[in-house]
């Protein structure tokens, strides 16, 4: 008898480690990014499309808010657009950049998140273009 108070506690915590565990397939990993991202600001650390274009950007500076607006500037020219981070249906998080000024238009792309850290994030396109951005 006097064992059934130490196995009910052993029932108990295999019951709550097996509902309250956390799997990386559980974590929202949109919010993640979209944490990540809209602290701070960003630059072009790299940027290939068919060729290397770093240097037409990597001059701007980008902030993107909480509520999906995306801002920058060079210091001379300023710009705004929008942008979204979701997982697409193989659970790949895709970053939408939408940028209407006419010489930011090549970053607008629906972006592949290929690497995430709290200073650098890896973008990937359909056909392939690699946009790094930096964190300022």
């Amino acid at each position: 008898m006097k064992n059934q108070p130490n196995l009910f506690r052993i029932v108990v915590l295999f019951a709550a480690l097996f509902f309250f565990r956390c799997t990386p397939e559980d974590m929202d990993y949109a919010s993640t990014t979209k944490e990540i991202i809209s602290r701070g600001e960003w630059t072009v650390d790299y940027y290939f499309a068919g060729q290397d274009k770093t240097a037409q950007y990597n001059t701007y500076h980008f902030g993107f808010l909480g509520n999906g607006t995306l801002e920058g500037t060079n210091g001379l020219t300023p710009f705004t657009g929008t942008w979204s981070s979701v997982h697409d249906v193989n659970r790949n998080e895709i970053l939408s950049i939408n940028i209407t000024t006419p010489h930011m238009l090549d970053l607008n792309e629906q972006w592949n998140v290929s690497e995430i850290s709290a200073t650098s994030i890896s973008l990937r396109n359909a056909v392939n273009d690699h946009l790094r951005l930096r964190k300022l």
